[in-house]
């Protein structure tokens, strides 16, 4: 019978023959030449590597967005008291049809969107959740447009299969802000009013930044990317090997696999350890598949001063983990309460009438076990618990 091992080695091979083609122009000294890069794959250019040399990211812009569009911070955006009394005279309605719920992410996403639709007096109509999967985000979408809304904010699962169902809602004239990404044949302006996202190449630079320095700024890495073509991941992932090698050439990324589900993050890591049995910390996407992975190195004998874990979102789980010296020991966060807010002013803007940015950042957070009590903070607006402050005592 085939060994355990031997298996996870057969998994590891099949998801990056599956998903990946080799490395192309783009060479650094500490990114391993024969990595199988996922398909959507762009190397970084001069410009995001200029970037990535730049220590300080908190007031500059790296993201631009998918048609080339400059990134405008999330801050810029206000509504004056005069707009404000328009927007509550307007009787204005809205829906929010999100890609999943059940973690902080989304969940701090809808209190920023609700808080500020509120404020304003506009009523949601509508909240929907598709569970990550495209044909009941397409069923949401159809659900909505009967309502007619005058806004919809939505964050596309796949800017392919659910183009259609976006277009027939800005069709029947409710505007539209999207959230990370915009589907195929709608352009900024005409079609929808605006994405706002977390700026991401940033994101993915302050990952690098919180793994190389939880290593100590030397060892051999890997890297754990979300394999669907997906604006925002594919920005992190890419940020996160221009910062590597622009500024970490003592870490080595030695290997890199997809997951297709946040679920199989234990299942993934678990066949890059079996075949690089020796790595020193993983880049591990964001928190679900994160904690996989965390579950993954325990599995494997691996303990939380040998191995470190990053990962991109701030939640209760990591958190909790990272408090207790476990193997998450750098985040880079998205602000989605802060996102979810600018998301709001942005439609509400549109709605009256003033003209919007096309492409709206939010700038990420970086975090690790020094900072947790600030970052949760300025996270969730609120005092870190108290399990999680005694734990970060000890």
């Amino acid at each position: 019978m085939m060994t355990t091992r031997r298996k996870l080695m057969q998994l590891a091979m099949g998801l990056l023959a599956s998903t990946a083609l080799p490395m192309g122009a783009f060479a650094a000294s500490n990114i391993a030449s024969n990595l199988q890069q996922p398909l959507w794959y762009q190397e970084p250019s001069a410009k995001t590597m200029e970037l990535a040399k730049i220590d300080d990211l908190s007031n500059t812009v790296v993201s631009d967005g998918q048609r080339g569009e400059k990134g405008v911070l999330g801050s810029s955006i206000q509504i004056t008291d005069e707009q404000a009394a328009k927007i509550k005279a307007g009787n204005f309605t809205v829906g929010i049809a999100m890609g999943w719920l059940g973690d902080d992410w989304a969940s701090e996403q809808l209190i920023g969107l609700k808080e500020t639709f509120a404020k304003y007096g506009v009523k949601v109509v509508a909240e929907t959740n598709a569970d990550w999967d495209d044909a009941k985000q397409i069923s949401n979408l159809d659900t909505i447009g009967v309502l007619k809304p005058s806004l919809v904010v939505s964050i596309p699962l796949n800017g392919k299969t659910t183009a259609g169902a976006f277009k027939k809602i800005a069709a029947a004239g409710s505007k539209v802000v999207f959230i990370d990404q915009a589907v195929d044949g709608m352009d900024p302006g005409k079609d929808y009013v605006s994405i706002v996202s977390s700026d991401n190449l940033a994101l993915g630079m302050y990952i690098a930044d919180e793994l190389a320095h939880a290593i100590g700024g030397k060892g051999d890495v890997g890297a754990m990317y979300f394999a669907n073509d997906f604006y925002v991941t594919n920005l992190r992932y890419i940020g996160f090997v221009a910062r590597l090698a622009a500024k970490y050439p003592d870490v080595k990324l030695v290997t890199v696999a997809g997951h297709d589900d946040p679920n199989k993050g234990q299942e993934v890591a678990q066949a890059m350890l079996a075949r690089f049995p020796k790595l020193n910390g993983l880049y591990a996407s964001w928190s679900i598949p994160a904690m996989g992975a965390a579950t993954a190195a325990k599995v494997a004998g691996l303990s939380s001063d040998k191995f470190k874990i990053a990962n991109e979102n701030f939640d209760q789980i990591v958190a909790a983990d990272m408090a207790k010296k476990g193997f998450i020991a750098g985040i880079s966060s998205q602000r989605p309460y802060d996102q979810g807010v600018a998301e709001a002013k942005v439609g509400l803007l549109a709605l009256i009438g003033e003209k919007t940015p096309p492409y709206v950042v939010v700038p990420p957070l970086a975090v690790n076990r020094g900072n947790l009590v600030a970052s949760y903070k300025t996270i969730y607006r609120k005092d870190i618990p108290a399990e999680l402050a005694a734990e970060l005592a000890k």
